[in-house]
């Protein structure tokens, strides 16, 4: 039998098997091959120091451009082992996901290594990652493996649709326009144990529906699509069954971008609980949009609470309407105020993630993060707003809204030493803007550190503080380099 390995880089989140694994072990069981997973990201984790770990996170998050060389090369060492012990008899190829533009240095590094062996694999190589610069060379990972001809077959995009031609030799083909064609994933050969949390990562929908200024979904998936309802409670029920898995997370951008659907899912998961026991204590999270009343109703909370809803993370951004607007979040503090009120009838707990420092951001903007902040803090005590997340600092990423032609010139934005933005640390984080001079990256990191204290003197639980406060020192150090 035919056979494959796959894996999955870092940087990215400890708590289940990386998505990109399943989904693509999925699409391989379909054409009848043999695979074998690891976990590299969760596999480095294990065997580096705390100070290594942190290192290996400031270089993928482009606070610094190099690690040591000692890291370097203990990073290839526990590869090369990995690889060794894994790598099934006749592995045909090794599939590795660079899951975002994070993934990129250490993408780079693997791979050039991968090609000083005699391999009896081809490399087929995908992710969001990809499509990205390095932010050293300013040169893209596509254009990087032209000149070097490293990788046999580099996939950009969704990875469903070329992985299964490839390993049909292009006789299946599924329809990216309906998703729904695409196989179920497959976990097997994950140990579920290893990670923070037994849940599993599920897809409902690709893209979103909005286009706010500082993401670049719309880059990545310019179109939305959704799956159906029955689909997606088939997939529950069938983790549920191989794994007893109760606890699944979805991988979208928004849960709720199609709110017939949303609706449509959430009741026929409820009736299905209803009817099968060991399905009774099944539950999901997810992103979502805070919506306003005539969008989604009571009723629509009413069926997330019966279908298991137990935790939904949602991209507030600023508690100023102002910086609201400018990022096109096309909500108000009156949708907020509805939104909490449901969660809490209905029980249902809220993740808010926030970004200080948004280039419009005004000493009254922050202000009225501090204010709000006093102002629903009954509902952290309860529970309703389980976290809040303020990030590190507002960065720019290129090839977004906010790093557009208009934008740049409009708010006078500019890299450290007056540098153009691009992909280096120096502009993505030590930008200023000539029409809000009064926003260093000094007095960024001062609002940061004033609402990280402000969060807890109020009593919002603030997941990953320490490592993102670790990076805001990492940038602080820099400030005077």
């Amino acid at each position: 039998m035919k056979s494959i390995l796959l894996t999955s880089l870092p940087k990215y989140d400890l708590v289940a098997p990386p998505a990109a694994i399943g989904v693509l072990q999925g699409v391989a069981k379909s054409h009848g091959l043999h695979t074998e997973v690891f976990d590299f990201n969760l596999h480095l984790n294990k065997n580096l120091t705390d100070q290594e770990w942190q290192e290996l996170d400031n270089w993928c998050m482009f606070i610094n451009h190099k690690i040591s060389k000692e890291l370097e090369q203990k990073i290839v060492n526990l590869w090369d082992e990995e690889i060794t012990s894994k790598l099934p008899a006749g592995c045909e190829y090794l599939l590795i996901s660079v899951f975002s533009y994070w993934s990129l240095y250490i993408a780079r590094l693997l791979i050039t290594h991968e090609n000083t062996k005699v391999r009896p694999y081809k490399l087929v190589v995908g992710g969001n990652g990809v499509v990205s610069k390095f932010p050293d060379t300013d040169q893209y990972f596509v254009d990087w493996n032209k000149e070097n001809n490293f990788i046999e077959h580099l996939i950009t995009g969704d990875g469903e649709k070329p992985i299964g031609e490839i390993f049909s030799k292009g006789k299946i083909s599924y329809d990216n326009d309906n998703i729904d064609s695409f196989p179920f994933p497959s976990y097997q050969g994950f140990n579920l144990e290893d990670y923070e949390e037994k849940k599993v990562y599920i897809t409902g929908s690709r893209g979103c529906v909005r286009k706010c200024t500082f993401c670049d979904i719309y880059n990545i998936w310019p179109k939305f699509r959704f799956r159906s309802a029955s689909s997606l409670v088939e997939e529950i029920k069938l983790h549920n069954q191989r794994h007893g898995v109760t606890r699944f997370d979805f991988t979208d951008s928004l849960i709720n971008g199609s709110v017939s659907n949303f609706y449509k899912f959430n009741k026929l998961l409820a009736e299905e609980k209803a009817k099968d026991k060991n399905l009774s204590n099944v539950g999901y999270l997810g992103q979502a949009i805070c919506r306003p009343r005539n969008q989604m109703p009571e009723y629509h909370y009413e069926a997330m609470h019966h279908a298991g809803c137990k935790q939904l993370t949602i991209g507030i951004e600023s508690f100023s309407n102002n910086v609201r607007d400018h990022m096109k979040k096309k909500f108000s503090d009156a949708d907020i105020e509805y939104h909490l009120e449901q969660c809490k009838y209905w029980n249902i707990p809220n993740v808010f993630l926030m970004i200080t420092g948004y280039p419009t951001e005004t000493i009254e903007d922050h202000e009225k993060n501090l204010q709000d902040l006093e102002k629903y803090k009954e509902y952290a005590k309860l529970g309703i707003i389980e976290m809040i997340r303020w990030g590190t600092t507002m960065h720019l990423i290129p090839d977004t809204p906010i790093t557009s032609e208009e934008n740049v010139r409009v708010l006078g934005l500019k890299g450290r030493n007056n540098k153009t933005i691009g992909f280096e640390p120096e502009s993505q984080y030590y930008w200023h803007s000539e029409t809000n001079p009064t926003l260093t990256l000094k007095e960024r990191i001062r609002r940061r550190i004033e609402l990280h204290e402000k969060s807890v003197k109020c009593g919002y639980p603030q997941p990953r503080v320490n490592s993102e406060l670790k990076t805001v020192y990492e940038m602080a150090k820099l400030l005077n380099s």
